[in-house]
């Protein structure tokens, strides 16, 4: 038979499980909009240096080199902040992907425990319906088990390849910004 205190027991675990997945893409959040204000601040100083010089400068040379000296560490400066937004979200997901996986892992446990002790009052006679359910339920632990390692693993490889996709955008990043400076001085 199944106790009130199982029943709210199983909605505190799903309460805490809730929390600490919503804590994750909080912190993951609050991570970019502390990078974005910090990149807009930084932006706004740069464009207010700029200005400056170029309400001072003499010449159209002069302010074509401004112009220059503007555009390219602001190119650097936008491939940077999409590596460091990559970075935030890898963490994020990493983040949320331990939570789900470190409540999934007892999920079996906490099922298997609710099983027997639904059915330590059983009626008498039951004994073989009881042990066909608990068979069923071992098995399908047993199965859940596997999909949940092979979807751990697949996880990994995710979190591997966007890691890699991140280092190759940020050296075709710089391959670009090294061309464009090489294409200049030609």
């Amino acid at each position: 038979m199944i106790s009130i205190e199982q029943v709210v027991n199983t909605q505190k675990m799903n309460a805490e499980f809730l929390f600490a997945l919503n804590s994750k893409a909080f912190e993951g959040f609050e991570k970019l909009v502390s990078l974005n204000v910090e990149a807009t601040k930084a932006a706004l100083e740069e464009l207010a240096d700029i200005s400056r010089s170029a309400l001072t400068a003499k010449s159209a040379e002069e302010v074509a080199e401004l112009r220059h000296r503007f555009l390219e560490p602001a190119a650097e400066n936008a491939a940077q902040y999409t590596r460091q937004v990559q970075e935030i979200a890898q963490e994020t997901w990493a983040g949320l992907a331990e939570v789900a996986v470190k409540s999934v892992s007892q999920s079996p446990e906490r099922l298997s425990a609710f099983v027997t002790s639904a059915f330590q009052n059983a009626p008498a006679g039951t004994e073989n319906a009881v042990e066909i359910i608990k068979s069923t339920v071992t098995g399908a632990t047993s199965a859940y088990e596997g999909m949940q390692k092979a979807a751990s693993d697949v996880l990994g490889a995710n979190m591997q390849a966007l890691a890699a996709a991140g280092s190759i955008a940020q050296a075709n990043g710089k391959s670009k910004a090294a061309d464009r400076r090489a294409n200049r001085v030609h």
